[in-house]
């Protein structure tokens, strides 16, 4: 009886042939297949996921920023008695593209103790500013009792990025990196510009506003398109925002009509 039960013993513990080996390893591999292939997949969409939201964060900044600047626009002398003509001739505007603008704005200027700083945006194209949006705020040039220095032509701004700057010049300029990953090409450019009908400016990419066109302004839109670059880059994000200038005659010459 003895050798009997173990003999049956002997005859149940065969162990595993080598096909059912074999096809144990092929299920095991498919699930590691299939649990590596959901883990990347997860890990992507949460990469895009956070892409995402830090593109809408900065595009919403960069609006934000440049919209509260730019309704600051004015013309210097709505902050100063002009000594000639010229100077009451100055718009607030300087320079206006696709891609950038240049502008006097009442900005930071409580008590007119500043005077009128000379805002600039641009987008940067290559190097590592490339795609970035930039800001530069420049005050006026002040004399040894800290009053704005003011001649027949306005205000006086030193050239604070020459080479030879002197210290006290380059302290009169702020330069901040308001956004990057700025997408500039497509159907709809950075900056739209509205006349006093509300009817958008013709501008081609390259071309800035002409002085006729500048004395118009009375209105911008904003469009600024993020998209930052890497294997798992979400999908554009766009922030719109249009922009009213508070004083119609922050724009317009003396004698311009406007309608409101």
């Amino acid at each position: 009886m003895i050798a009997r039960a173990l003999q049956r013993g002997n005859d149940d513990d065969r162990g595993t042939s080598l096909v059912e080996l074999l096809v144990g390893m092929l299920i095991l591999g498919m699930v590691i297949a299939a649990t590596t292939t959901l883990t990347i997949g997860f890990q992507k969409t949460n990469v895009q996921n956070i892409t995402r939201q830090d593109q809408i964060d900065i595009a919403r900044t960069a609006t934000e920023r440049v919209s509260k600047v730019v309704r600051t626009a004015v013309k210097p002398s709505q902050l100063i008695d002009c000594l000639t003509p010229a100077c009451e001739d100055v718009t607030a505007f300087i320079s206006a593209s696709q891609t950038g603008m240049q502008f006097y704005a009442n900005l930071n200027n409580a008590g007119n103790v500043r005077g009128a700083s000379r805002v600039t945006y641009s987008v940067g194209t290559t190097g590592a500013d490339a795609g970035v949006l930039i800001e530069k705020v420049q005050v006026p040039d002040h004399d040894a009792s800290g009053n704005p220095i003011i001649t027949t032509n306005g205000y006086t701004y030193c050239n604070a990025e020459a080479g030879g700057a002197s210290a006290a010049c380059k302290a009169n300029l702020t330069v901040r990196r308001v956004a990057t990953g700025v997408v500039t090409t497509g159907a709809v450019p950075l900056f739209t510009y509205f006349d006093d009908q509300g009817a958008p400016m013709p501008l081609t990419a390259g071309s800035s506003l002409t002085a006729a066109q500048i004395d118009k302004v009375l209105a911008i839109e904003l469009t600024v398109k993020v998209q930052k670059a890497g294997a798992s880059a979400a999908k554009l994000t766009t922030f719109i925002q249009r922009i009213q200038l508070p004083n119609a005659q922050a724009v317009l010459r003396p004698g311009d009509d406007a309608t409101p």
